[in-house]
């Protein structure tokens, strides 16, 4: 039965770990309630996918499917490409985005309030960049998320649907998990609308598929182009209060979409 239903079993479980701690927070911080969140519901939160991915692995596959799971982080021998391309495309489209931006009359960003909260503000840029890289590709964003969608999600849609149609699913699936933290005040993703959001992340999704299929599926690329978007979003920020307006994020949706 647990073999049968492994799919929707990992989505009920990843969204139970996850906002068994998020939609609490959303509802404190604007304060319909003043529930006590337990500490450990944070990391629980953190790795949901992760853990949920695990869990259905064992129940459903044994060691047999770990094994599996685990076994694509190490898929490392692809092409020279494939790691520019999940490195730095999240830069480029970010660069882009923010020259149209500026070419329709947009402001530039304010790169100042460029976040980096591990160690000192002295701390050389490339250190910087290294250091956030680990953090999360190892993290929560990272590991704790893409050891769910691209590590057992994907290839269970891949082999029931085609490419296209897997990769909205999962973009669908994945959008909307992470809702309540986008609805918590002052989160990274408080000022976003929910619907381009939604959009924005359906169209990464197919971005995802393309380099996980293009690699034979390796987890490790996908982990790395996760961790390349973020250390972006940290260092060249163009959400509010970074920026202006959200006209520099629409444009990322934009060309996100266009890829």
């Amino acid at each position: 039965m647990i073999k049968k239903y492994a799919l929707v079993i990992f989505f009920v479980l990843a969204y139970l770990f996850t906002w068994s701690n998020w939609l609490p927070q959303a509802l404190n911080s604007r304060e319909v309630t003043s529930i006590q969140i337990p500490g450990f519901l944070t990391l629980l939160a953190g790795y949901g996918p992760a853990l949920a991915a695990i869990s259905v692995a064992v129940l459903a596959y044994g060691r047999q499917g770990l094994r599996e799971l685990f076994g694509r982080l190490f898929r490392w021998r692809v092409g020279i490409q494939w790691y520019l391309i999940a490195l730095f495309l999240p830069v480029l489209i970010t660069l882009l985005a923010i020259t149209l931006n500026n070419l329709t009359g947009g402001a530039t960003p304010d790169f100042s309030a460029a976040g980096f909260p591990f160690g000192p503000a002295e701390t050389p840029l490339w250190q910087k960049i290294l250091i956030l890289l680990l953090v999360f590709t190892l993290g929560f964003d990272g590991l704790g998320e893409e050891l769910g969608w691209r590590g057992f999600a994907l290839p269970k849609l891949l082999e029931r649907y085609s490419p296209l149609v897997s990769s909205l699913i999962l973009g669908a699936l994945w959008a909307v998990w992470h809702f309540p933290y986008a609805l918590s005040e002052g989160s990274f993703l408080s000022d976003v609308p929910l619907h381009w959001f939604f959009i924005n992340l359906l169209a990464v999704s197919i971005i995802y598929t393309w380099i996980f299929i293009n690699t034979n599926g390796s987890l490790l690329l996908a982990l790395l182009f996760h961790a390349a978007g973020n250390v972006t979003s940290n260092l060249l920020p163009i959400l509010p209060p970074a920026a202006a307006d959200l006209l520099p994020y629409y444009f990322t949706i934009a060309i996100n979409c266009a890829i």
